[in-house]
């Protein structure tokens, strides 16, 4: 980008203040055209002359006379993500520009990278303080990380030189932050610089090659997860393995490389408050994996993120030069003798005879002054669709090509409306086609075409005529300045601003409808009210937007809401006292009148989670209408699109339904947990109703399992990872789980797990009432050679991660362990949440759960081929209702009536016990004579 290099460095805001290049400031437009949307953040790259034209596609119009303002844009977290933030001071930078008028500028902020703020808890506590950590491209929609230019050391001096006059911040990927910021490192061959795609390093010398410095060369890097030995230590290596000196051990020094990082974040901080360093408007570009680090000496190198590189065979064609090809005797094109080209013509770069580019073009006619002169004369005839009409100009055409232009002319003359295949809806069809059009937001052609009995070439040729008729309604409101509210209308601003500055309703109301804030004429006339905190006093009155109900905003929570993007329902002290009164005057009012009115009782205070028992998030927080069971949505499991007053826990929900079990009760636990609770000491105060094991979710079997069980079972997973649900994979719990006895409720019952770093054995549930530590800790990726390794990331630990429970004699000081519901702010999401999503759930394509549930049940089934007898005889008829097919015959007695049951087989569901009598008398049931067979269907009155 090139800066227009006006004079006018600095102007002057409505309100006051004064701003200049390189400022942050709020900006939109005004609020009947942004739709109540917070303010923007952006930086002033340059001030533009009143006449500049907007970026194409902008709804700002340039007024002739107004400064006009380059703006870089900053992201929102919420403008990307549909994912709750907690953090409303955090931004993402982005190389978005736009420009808009000075009065669309509403005030100056500040925004910061986080590695130049001192404190960041007082920085954000300041008014109109944002900071940024990453970048978003809003085209290859991927976030990036920012660091600072000097603190980045492994790239070639002259290029770190070059960057550092010009920008302040480097764009990169995750990935690359760690090999930027190591110190130099150069090749021990040549000396020269070692980047990180053109070279290894040994693992045992610590030494930096380039692969092409390496006698032979090698080819490409070794795969992620595997070390590099150089010959030397190779050598060695072998030697000491020979002689039994070696000794098997990890590699590296994990605790050097975290200093290192450390003493890098330490260099990059600056408490200067000096401006960022900037080139050509812009104080950051991207330098990552697909930049090339001599490229970006060069001044006119793209500043913008890359996906991939565009350099090789697989994207660039090698086109002959054009010495090397046939010279033609006319430059451009050659002349063909034969060919399946309509045109007789090839275009340049074309081989003459290639039948292989067919023209998709229908030519039907070749220019000429007669075809002219006969265009002209149809266009002149009064017929009954326009002159512009496709069919029109597409029948007369075909008409001169095989009629010739008399006989054309003649025949043009005596046509009437259906020639033309008009395409005409009645009102019936019309109404429905615009209610298709909206309830599928977009043009359906087939469904419409369905429900209309006709096909869908007519439907979309309808669909132009409409949208023609409805932009010539539009139009012609907009000339006499009256609002467009239709669901398909465009903007206001279509045919230019009004003469009078202002758009005005239809009912051409006296009401400034363009403004955010309320006139003194309006709230003197009525009282107003915050439809946020409820206070009546304010000296400003903000208009409310459209997702909150209420009418106004005070001048606290109206601001807020513009600024920062959030809202905050807590009532006012006055609100309080206000309650307080009406209250008080109601029950005066009883007492005087003899009667005595209820008071309503005070919504219940909500209580904290059930499993982590926090309170914050409270935005967050989920409360189930029926029993009050109050949890994060993060401990349960509760997806975005369910939060709200209506949700329902998933036992309330089984109540009413009746799938699962009615007897909420793990699969996973033993039936009786009081020989660990008797041991638990509560407060006296301390009423805990809901828990961590009150967090019950359905399995495949219909049964319960508890969170805190299913999550620390290895081989049990989730169908629905999200949800914490559906539990499966209990049949594949290994026999020695259920077989060993709990050490803390010495219990054969339910599956156990072993301490972390010892050998003891108990529930998980059991573990957790005994006060043991439950978290998630990380180790390094180690992948084998015949698997791969998933590695996560949450907070600052990335690596695998696994589950642990740890006994209270284990000593855990300096070990990084995270809670069960700790919360990463950047992921938004609990460890529970990130182990489940990354280790526990189920492949989607890993066919359907029935199938799934089929074959873990398959080596517990016995095999009906062997086990039951088979029938010799082809004519075998049912006792009962005499058919001669079915997939299963039972022998039932002839003694019994429909009370006495068949010898059936029960399937064991969830580690349930296999009881009762089996098919042919298999199991401990009691055999019974048999002496007549029923089909499977009438198998069914004997149970």
């Amino acid at each position: 980008m090139v800066l227009h290099g006006y004079k006018v460095n600095s102007a002057k805001l409505a309100n006051g203040e004064l701003v200049a290049q390189n400022d942050h400031v709020y900006v939109s437009l005004p609020w009947s055209e942004r739709d109540g949307t917070p303010y923007n953040i952006a930086r002033i790259i340059e001030f533009l002359p009143p006449h500049t034209t907007p970026k194409k596609g902008s709804r700002v119009v340039s007024s002739g006379s107004e400064i006009m303002v380059r703006l870089s844009l900053y992201y929102r977290p919420p403008d990307i993500s549909l994912r709750p933030i907690n953090d409303f001071r955090l931004l993402l930078a982005a190389i978005h520009t736009d420009i808009q008028p000075l009065s669309n500028v509403r005030g100056r902020c500040y925004v910061r990278h986080k590695d130049r703020i001192d404190d960041l808890l007082k920085w954000k506590k300041l008014p109109d303080h944002f900071y940024f950590v990453k970048f978003y491209d809003p085209y290859i929609k991927r976030e990036f990380e920012v660091i600072r230019t000097e603190g980045v050391n492994n790239i070639p001096p002259e290029v770190k030189a070059a960057l550092m006059s010009r920008y302040e911040y480097l764009v990169t990927e995750r990935e690359m932050v760690s090999d930027l910021t190591e110190a130099f490192r150069s090749c021990c061959v040549c000396n020269q610089w070692a980047s990180y795609q053109e070279s290894v390093r040994c693992e045992a010398c610590k030494k930096h090659y380039h692969m092409s410095c390496l006698t032979p060369p090698l080819v490409g890097k070794p795969a992620k997860g595997y070390s590099w030995f150089c010959i030397p230590c190779s050598v060695q290596r072998h030697r000491d393995v020979e002689s039994a000196k070696f000794r098997f051990t990890t590699n590296g020094a994990p605790p050097a490389i975290g200093k290192n990082k450390q003493k890098a974040k330490e260099k990059s901080t600056a408490t200067d408050s000096r401006p960022d360093v900037t080139f050509r408007g812009w104080p950051w570009r991207y330098f990552g994996v697909y930049t090339t680090p001599e490229d970006a000496l060069d001044p006119e190198d793209g500043i913008f993120p890359r996906a991939a590189t565009r350099v090789g065979s697989k994207y660039q064609v090698n086109v002959p030069s054009w010495e090397d090809q046939e010279t033609p005797h006319v430059p451009g094109v050659v002349e063909v003798e034969a060919g399946p080209s309509r045109h007789g013509l090839m275009e340049r770069g074309f081989e003459p005879g290639d039948r292989k580019y067919e023209s998709t073009i229908d030519v039907r006619s070749k220019p000429s002054d007669d075809l002219n002169a006969y265009m002209d004369e149809v266009r002149l005839l009064k017929l009954a669709v326009p002159p512009h009409d496709v069919e029109r100009l597409n029948l007369a055409i075909d008409c001169y090509t095989a009629m010739g232009r008399e006989k054309a002319i003649n025949f043009m003359r005596r046509t009437k409306l259906a020639d033309f295949k008009p395409i005409h809806f009645s009102d019936k069809e019309t109404t429905i086609f615009e209610a298709e059009l909206e309830r599928n937001g977009g043009l359906e052609t087939h469904e419409t075409a369905k429900l209309l009995s006709r096909t869908p070439a007519e439907v979309l040729r309808f669909s132009y005529i409409w949208k023609n008729r409805q932009l010539s309604k539009e139009n012609e409101a907009l000339r006499h300045h009256h609002k467009v509210s239709t669901s398909h209308a465009r903007q206001n601003k279509t045919l230019g601003a009004p003469s009078l500055g202002r758009m005005r309703a239809a009912n051409a109301d006296n009401s400034d409808d363009e403004v955010s804030l309320y006139g003194s004429d309006v709230t003197k006339k009525k009282e107003m009210k915050c439809a946020a905190c409820s206070t009546k006093i304010s000296g400003v009155w903000w208009r409310c937007p459209r997702t909150v109900q209420g009418e106004a905003m005070c001048e606290d929570c109206g601001s807020n809401y513009r600024k920062y993007g959030v809202i905050s329902f807590v009532k006012s002290e006055d609100s309080k006292k206000t309650d307080k009164k009406e209250v008080t005057t109601k029950k005066a009012k009883g007492e005087i009148s003899g009667t005595t009115t209820p008071v309503p009782p005070p919504p219940p205070k909500l209580p904290p989670c059930a499993s982590c028992k926090k309170m914050e998030p409270k935005s967050m927080m989920a409360r189930c209408k029926n029993c009050t069971y109050s949890v994060h949505a993060g401990c349960y499991g509760i997806p975005s699109q369910d939060m709200g007053p209506a949700w329902e826990c998933d036992l309330c929900i089984n109540a009413k339904s009746e799938e699962n079990n009615l007897e909420p009760q793990c699969v996973l636990c033993p039936l009786d947990l009081t020989p660990v609770t008797s041991k638990i000491k509560r407060k006296p105060t301390q009423h805990a109703e809901f828990d961590l094991l009150s967090a019950l979710k359905p399995t495949e079997g219909r049964r319960w399992a508890h969170i805190l069980c299913s999550a620390y079972i290895p081989e049990v997973g989730y169908a629905e990872p999200a949800r914490l649900k559906t539990v499966e994979g209990i049949t594949e719990i290994t026999a020695s789980r259920w077989q060993n006895t709990c050490s803390l409720c010495n219990q054969v019952e339910g599956a156990v797990i072993g301490c972390t770093d010892c050998e003891a054995l108990f529930h998980p549930a059991c573990a957790w009432l005994s006060g043991h530590k439950v978290g998630f800790e990380f180790s390094l990726a180690k992948p084998g050679r015949h698997g791969t390794v998933t590695v996560t990331k949450f907070k600052d630990s990335e690596g695998v991660m696994g589950p642990g429970i740890w006994c209270k004699s284990h000593d855990l000081e300096g070990r990084v362990i995270y809670d069960l519901h700790e919360i990463d702010p950047e992921q938004n999401e609990t460890a529970l949440q990130v182990y489940v999503g990354a280790y526990k759930a189920i492949p989607p394509h890993d066919s359907f759960p029935l199938l799934r549930k089929a074959k873990r049940l398959e080596p517990f089934l016995p095999s009906y081929q062997t086990n039951l007898p088979v029938p010799t005889d082809i004519t075998t008829l049912c006792a009962d209702c005499g058919v001669d097919v079915s997939p299963l015959w039972y022998d039932v007695s002839s003694t019994n009536s429909a009370q006495s049951g068949i010898k059936d087989e029960k399937m064991e569901i969830d580690g349930e016990e296999n009881q009762g009598p089996h098919i042919n008398g298999h199991g401990n049931g009691t055999r019974i004579k048999c002496n007549k067979k029923v089909c499977h269907l009438c198998g069914f009155k004997y149970r």
